[in-house]
């Protein structure tokens, strides 16, 4: 049976660190939450949700989980993107953009990896 290992673990142990950081955040320091504004707010709560999502969902190794992680994913740059086009600040749109390109790199591998594969239908790899 396979094993968490590999960038997959290191995926996994990332998005854990960014549950943990935006939960104690929320808990301790809603006010500086709230300073950056509703838009952004609602970015940071949704990555915060998706994080503890796929944690969730690969501890339970829930064959769902690949195209779970990258459909929201690729929500969280969508709506970030469309908040710094809105917002008319170029330079956000390069940051969106280069989020962008990782996502695509994220949801490639969630897709086609043997390792991402093999560890969610729990077969070798």
């Amino acid at each position: 049976m396979p094993k968490l290992t590999g960038a997959l673990r290191a995926m996994v142990l990332a998005a854990a660190a960014v549950a943990v950081v935006g939960i104690a955040g929320t808990i301790l320091a809603f006010d500086q939450l709230r300073a950056v504004g509703s838009r952004y707010m609602i970015a940071i709560l949704f990555i915060t949700a998706w994080s503890v999502l796929f944690v969730g969902m690969t501890l339970a190794r829930a064959r769902a989980t690949p195209i779970v992680a990258s459909t929201g994913l690729v929500l969280w740059v969508a709506y970030r993107f469309c908040v710094a086009v809105f917002s008319g600040g170029w330079p956000l749109i390069v940051d969106l953009l280069g989020e962008a390109v990782l996502a695509a790199g994220f949801c490639g591998y969630m897709a086609t990896g043997a390792l991402p594969v093999a560890y969610y239908r729990r077969a070798e790899p």
